[in-house]
């Protein structure tokens, strides 16, 4: 079923507005701006807006910019920061004879892990913004459901769209899950027989994963966006390694201060700083393979850290035990 009648970047104020008209009124539940919760809907759109926009009332903003296109009063709006012209990507995602679209945007300037404090958000920002003037964040995503569905079908199908988002972001290297003003929507027929299942086991929830990965993967491509290095200590701390806990770990007698501090100078070794990123980014799935027989990989990871190190810690312990054992001693060696 062709749910979309046309599709196009516009220009308002010298910014890109990415329109998409549908081919007969769609239901939608959404947290857009504009015509966001349960409603019904004529056409979607997404605009730019400048990286340090701030206003009190987003939705007339977004109200007028649908009216200088003329769409009509019922469209959802959305809003980036993100190059809309470069980025508004429009993807097919497909399972068992059932495809589903997705529509998006994606930009990480303001990417985070879900569920951590915002405690270095600013200087995460400035690192970012740092790499290139243009790259400013949020994902946003629509799609567009081939049949109707329930009101619980709409929720589930949610749970598709963020896992596939954030699936996106893992493939290229991402240890974040998202940014901070992430928006999303979804679209279906009005009428007919509805679906209620729609979750990461079924044929549209597949096809709807599939079209978002592909959809964010692309506009992500299309900005030449990468993950930002992230303050070591922070991720220690995050990983539930404080100081006095690595301290333990290198069975060294040095104060806790020094220590700290002789910590924080040898995580300035770009290689060592690079074993602790790649034992905490994959030391889960490292340990898991282990547990079923395949050590490789936990074993390629503690003898990097051993040998830069100059330590012997072992297999016996996790991954990430292992190589912020052999992190430990090496910091304290000579020091005592």
């Amino acid at each position: 079923m062709n749910l979309i009648a046309t599709s196009g970047i516009a220009k308002i104020d010298g910014m890109g507005v990415g329109v998409v008209r549908f081919t007969q009124v769609m239901e939608t539940l959404s947290c857009a701006i504009l015509n966001g919760g349960n409603r019904r809907s004529s056409s979607f759109f997404i605009m730019q807006v400048n990286r340090d926009y701030s206003n009190d009332d987003p939705a007339s903003d977004a109200a007028r910019v649908r009216d200088v296109l003329g769409l009509p009063e019922d469209s959802v709006g959305m809003m980036t920061a993100a190059e809309v012209e470069h980025v508004f990507s429009i993807a097919v995602g497909e399972c068992n004879g059932t495809e589903v679209t997705a529509i998006a945007t994606a930009g990480l300037s303001n990417h985070v892990v879900a569920g951590d404090l915002l405690e270095n958000y600013p200087e995460r920002r400035i690192v970012s913004d740092s790499r290139a003037a243009h790259l400013a964040g949020t994902i946003n995503i629509a799609i567009l459901s081939p049949v109707p569905l329930t009101e619980e079908g709409k929720v589930n199908i949610f749970i598709p769209l963020v896992e596939a988002k954030s699936a996106a972001m893992a493939e290229r290297g991402y240890r974040e899950t998202g940014t901070t003003s992430d928006s999303m929507a979804v679209f279906s027929p009005v009428g007919g027989e509805r679906i209620s299942y729609t979750g990461t086991g079924s044929d549209i929830g597949i096809a709807a994963a599939r079209a978002v990965r592909s959809a964010v993967g692309q506009a992500l491509e299309a900005r030449g966006e990468h993950p930002v290095m992230e303050e070591p200590l922070r991720l220690l701390r995050n990983n539930g390694y404080d100081i006095g806990r690595m301290r333990s770990l290198s069975g060294s007698s040095v104060p806790e201060e020094e220590f700290e501090s002789l910590l924080v100078e040898a995580l300035g070794e770009p290689r060592l700083r690079a074993i602790v990123d790649l034992a905490l980014f994959s030391a889960d799935r490292a340990d898991s393979m282990a547990d079923d027989g395949h050590p490789e990989e936990r074993d390629i990871i503690i003898r990097a850290a051993e040998d830069y190190t100059g330590t012997d810690v072992g297999r016996g312990a996790s991954t990430v035990e292992a190589v912020l054992t052999a992190v430990s001693r090496y910091v304290v060696r000579g020091n005592e």
